[in-house]
C-alpha cells in the first residue's frame, strides 16, 4: 500500500501552483530558488529537487522571465535509501540570464514586502520542509550558503517572523519552532490549504492535552481521595478496637466511613447531613484518638 504524501509535499505542490503576472515578483521568486543551492558554476546553474512541481515551476518561471534561456532537465533515481527520484534542471548562462544570477541577493526583495513574499515562497519551495502539523511543530529552509541563510533571515524579520539559524554538516538552516510563526509564514507564502490543516491539527491537540490534563487531574484527586479513605477506615478500626466511650454522632460517622469506603467525603457528608468540613472535623478527632492509641503503643 503507497504512503500517503507527506505535509511538505502537499504544501509544495499547493505553493507550486501559484503563478503571477508581474515578471518582478517571478524573478523573485526563481533568484530564491537558486540561491538556495551551490549549483553556480561558469557557464551554467544547476538547481535539484525532488519535487517534480517544484522542478516544473522552476522551468516554467525561467521560460517566462527570459526569452533566450537555455534549459537542460534530467530525472535520476537514488539507488539507496527510499530510492526517490531527483530532478535536475540546467540553466545555460546567457547575456539575460547572467545578469539575472549577479543579482540574487538584490535588496529590492528587502525593500519591497511583496517581492520579499514571492522571495520566502521560493525559498521555502527550494530548500524547505515543515513536520506534519499532528508532530513536534518545525519548519525550516536549507541552503548552500551561508550569505543566502542571513540574507533570508533579513527578509524574515520584515514580515515580523523570528526565525531560529544554526549550522549542520556545512549547510545552514533557518528554522521556526513556534505554531504561530509557521502558522503565519505559510499564510503569508500563499499556503492557504496547508495553514487550514495546520490550524484543525492544532485545535486537535490543545483539546487532547487539555483533556489530559483534566484526566490526570480528576486522576490525582481519586488517588488522594482512595489514600484519605483507607487512612480514616485504619484510624476507626483501631478506635472501635479500644472500647472508648463516643459520642453518638462521631460513631455514626466512623460506622458510615466504614460502610461505604468508596465514597468521597462530599458523599458521606451528605449521607450523614453534614457539611463537608463538618465531616472531616470528625475524621479529625478519629485521626486523633488513634494517634493517642499508637503513641501509648510504643511507650509500651
Amino acid at each position: 500500500m503507497a504512503r500517503p504524501p507527506s505535509y511538505t509535499y502537499e504544501t509544495k505542490n499547493e505553493l507550486a501552483h501559484i503563478l503571477l503576472e508581474d515578471k518582478k515578483f517571478l524573478r523573485a521568486e526563481l533568484a530564491a530558488m537558486f540561491g538556495t543551492s551551490l549549483g553556480m558554476v561558469e557557464g551554467r546553474a544547476d538547481l535539484i529537487n525532488s519535487n517534480a512541481a517544484v522542478m516544473r515551476k522552476v522551468i516554467t518561471l525561467t521560460k517566462k522571465i527570459f526569452n533566450d534561456a537555455k534549459i537542460d532537465v534530467a530525472a535520476v533515481r537514488r539507488k539507496f535509501l527510499k530510492k526517490t527520484m531527483k530532478y535536475a534542471v540546467r540553466i545555460f548562462l546567457t547575456a539575460q540570464t547572467e545578469d539575472f544570477f549577479n543579482e540574487l541577493y538584490s535588496e529590492e526583495f528587502i525593500e519591497r514586502p511583496n517581492l520579499g513574499v514571492a522571495y520566502l515562497r521560493g525559498a521555502f519551495l527550494a530548500g524547505g520542509s515543515v513536520n506534519r502539523p499532528e508532530k513536534a511543530n518545525h519548519l525550516e529552509i536549507v541552503f548552500a550558503r551561508e550569505y543566502a541563510a542571513a540574507f533570508t533571515q533579513k527578509i524574515f524579520r520584515v514580515f515580523d517572523i523570528n526565525v531560529g539559524y544554526y549550522e549542520r554538516k556545512g549547510f545552514f538552516v533557518v528554522y521556526l519552532k513556534e505554531g504561530d510563526a509557521i502558522c503565519d509564514f505559510l499564510g503569508i507564502i500563499g499556503a492557504e490549504k496547508a495553514v487550514e490543516r495546520f490550524e484543525v491539527a492544532r485545535n486537535i491537540k490543545e483539546v487532547r492535552a487539555m483533556v489530559n490534563r483534566i484526566v490526570n487531574c480528576e486522576t490525582a484527586n481519586v488517588n488522594k481521595a482512595v489514600a484519605a479513605a483507607q487512612r480514616q477506615i485504619a484510624d476507626i478500626r483501631l478506635v472501635l478496637s479500644h472500647k472508648i466511650n463516643l459520642d453518638d454522632g462521631l460513631l455514626k460517622t466512623m460506622q458510615f466511613r466504614l460502610e461505604y469506603p468508596e465514597d468521597t467525603a462530599e458523599e458521606l457528608a451528605d449521607k450523614l447531613y453534614l457539611s463537608k468540613q463538618g465531616f472531616l472535623y470528625r475524621m479529625k478527632i478519629v485521626h486523633r484518638l488513634a494517634a493517642l492509641i499508637r503513641g501509648d503503643k510504643r511507650k509500651r
